[in-house]
């Protein structure tokens, strides 16, 4: 996809990932003038370290703002999909209607089920109903049908809105809608400046000298960088996420669990870890043991299919894991989350008025920097 030859935008859009190419997306909807830069060329880069997961049920503990946002996500997410389906011609994998969180042992059910519990009381002290709940060994075994369990599969937690989606399939989308709309896409564009001026920003970047009255932040991790250069410091944080891919084997599992999910051409990826590594994205043979074995004590008979790649990469992580969504100086707005993914639709559906001068969203108003300075 290359950039046309208009250089007259509205807005400039920095990152061409999960969350720069949705929100990019809604703002050409609204028939804004949109430029995305992102610095890779590729798609596999932006997508190697993502799950895949449409995911509601563990995010927003001890924050209702988040697990409200989280619901709403996953709700809109199948009209989201099929819209972009019919616009891209691009079928995105999406299933929803079960997700599943295992516990091996009593141990990490007790934890699980105490976790699931706070998670409903919050909910139920907001007059609002939180969409999981917790099974036994017995149902786990009749959702997964004639697959064998490990004998210490003790249960887990069961929501039936959540689910998965291919990632890169879901950004291959967004970006081919996002031109097709009219949207400007200019890739391996990286950005080494950005300087203010009268009529709003100009940027120094890899493929020459670019303006715009105002700017988004989407670059995930590349954030915290294209904050400095507007004298801004931000709390985020790097944290490396191995996975492996096994061979393709018949379909077995029907919906998706953290940890393990079967994709559509009938691989199995298994992951993932949560490590703090800095910016260093090597796969280890440590992990790689720990991820099989905890999936082999889930699905014993992934004994007999065998891994055929694996891979690291970087997530976003927040200081305290929620999302920011805030104007961290006049026209340029600063968008960090590790949940892009679910979090596409409403992305999408809500950021766009805001950004383009409008008043910041109930469901995104206590997502601001603000809350870091308490």
């Amino acid at each position: 996809m290359k950039a046309g030859n208009d250089t007259n935008y509205d807005i400039c859009v920095i990152g061409g990932g999960f969350m720069g190419a949705a929100v990019a997306l809604g703002l050409v909807k609204t028939g804004a003038r949109v430029l995305m830069l992102d610095k890779t060329s590729t798609l596999y880069k932006a997508s190697r370290a993502n799950f895949g997961l449409v995911w509601s049920q563990s995010k927003g503990l001890g924050n209702r703002d988040y697990s409200r946002l989280s619901v709403k996500a996953v709700r809109a997410f199948d009209a989201f999909a099929g819209w972009l389906e019919q616009e891209s011609g691009i079928d995105t994998e999406l299933r929803l209607g079960a997700g599943l969180v295992l516990s091996i042992g009593a141990a990490e059910l007790a934890a699980r089920q105490k976790l699931i519990e706070q998670m409903h009381r919050e909910a139920d002290q907001s007059g609002e109903r939180h969409p999981s709940r917790m099974v036994d060994r017995a149902e786990v075994q009749a959702l997964v049908g004639a697959t064998s369990l490990g004998e210490n599969v003790a249960g887990g937690s069961f929501s039936d809105i959540d689910g998965d989606v291919n990632p890169l399939l879901l950004l291959r989308a967004l970006r081919k809608v996002f031109v097709n709309r009219g949207g400007h896409f200019r890739q391996g564009c990286a950005v080494k400046g950005i300087l203010r001026t009268g009529g709003g920003y100009v940027l120094a970047t890899t493929q020459g000298r670019l303006k715009a009255p105002g700017l988004v932040l989407a670059a995930g991790l590349g954030n915290i960088e294209l904050a400095g250069m507007v004298g801004k410091t931000i709390p985020l944080k790097p944290e490396k996420g191995q996975l492996l891919v096994t061979e393709r084997v018949v379909p077995f599992l029907p919906f998706p669990m953290s940890g393990i999910r079967q994709t559509g051409n009938g691989s199995v990826m298994i992951g993932y870890t949560n490590e703090d590594t800095g910016f260093e994205v090597s796969t280890t043979a440590f992990a790689a043991r720990r991820l099989s074995r905890r999936a082999l004590e889930i699905f014993p008979g992934l004994g007999r299919v065998r891994v055929v790649r694996s891979w690291g990469g970087l997530r976003l992580l927040t200081r305290d894991g929620v999302p920011i969504y805030d104007e961290i100086d006049e026209n340029i707005y600063l968008l960090a989350t590790h949940s892009a993914v679910t979090l596409a639709a409403v992305h999408a559906s809500l950021l766009p008025d805001w950004i383009l001068g409008g008043t910041v969203p109930d469901d995104i108003q206590h997502f601001n920097l603000a809350r870091f300075d308490v």
